[in-house]
């Protein structure tokens, strides 16, 4: 299952991609059209630091350290997720806007390692596509994206058609698409929650955005997700969540302030 040379376009007797499979239940109609109401590409991949940006006076920017002995940050479509300080779900009304973004609404301070809570808004009901690209490419590593809140289904997977291109990223991914080139079969595809992109490759996701709420979408591999391969679907608005409870459980700032008299310094 889901080869790691992601040649799931022909018929093969070694291997077997998730694509190539078959829902043993029906598949909505509607998200078999032929476009779908929201198109999101959305390309991964690492920020390599040096340690000398890393290590400085004051700061605290969180990575990890690869085996290879690089110190990486997790980017999803040039974002790395940071979490609010509170729930959105029950929430959203304290929490203020400027600390979200997508890639079409990046803060314009954003430097090459940006960080904020990367939420992406969709209709209620709405059909989504959603084309995941590996631009981390790092050899027999496939990384599993992981949807919480409903499943979607599996339109397609695979790399470039086209030989010349050694390392696929999101333009040429774009081209793909305007060309019809991305792989895609709409005869029963199945259902999953979470799915192995292929190294150097592509995934096509369908789904019908009918569960409104705030739902993660990520990396499943812990140490991706700590450093930033994650962000959140939001599939409708307030007005289509049940109201908060009186006196549900409230969140704060995990973070003391410096100035509250219960902070005590750490020598």
């Amino acid at each position: 299952m889901n080869p790691l040379d992601a040649i799931c376009d022909v018929k093969r007797n070694d291997a077997v991609c998730v694509s190539n499979l078959k829902s043993a239940k029906p598949v909505d109609k509607a998200v078999l059209q032929e476009r779908p109401d929201v198109k999101i590409f959305l390309p991964f991949r690492f920020h390599f630091y040096k340690p000398k940006d890393l290590f400085k006076e004051n700061m605290y920017k969180n990575f990890l350290v690869a085996p290879g002995g690089d110190h990486v940050l997790s980017l999803v479509d040039e974002i790395s997720y940071t979490a609010p300080p509170a729930p959105p779900l029950s929430q959203m009304h304290e929490l203020p806007p400027e600390l979200f973004c997508n890639g079409d609404n990046r803060p314009a301070d954003c430097s090459v390692d940006c960080r904020c809570t990367h939420m992406i808004d969709v209709p209620l009901n709405s059909i989504v596509e959603i084309v995941l690209v590996d631009e981390v490419q790092s050899p027999n590593l496939s990384h599993p994206f992981h949807l919480h809140g409903t499943s979607y289904n599996v339109i397609g997977m695979g790399r470039s058609p086209d030989k010349n291109i050694k390392k696929i990223n999101l333009k040429h991914a774009l081209d793909l698409d305007r060309k019809g080139l991305l792989h895609r079969q709409y005869n029963l595809p199945p259902f999953k929650d979470t799915l192995a992109v292929p190294n150097n490759g592509y995934v096509v996701l369908r789904l019908k955005a009918d569960n409104p709420g705030y739902w993660l979408f990520h990396c499943h591999f812990i140490f991706h997700i700590v450093i930033g391969m994650n962000l959140i679907l939001h599939i409708g608005t307030q007005r289509d969540l049940p109201p908060v409870p009186p006196n549900f459980p409230r969140c704060g700032h995990h973070l003391p302030s410096i100035t509250s008299p219960t902070y005590y310094p750490i020598h």
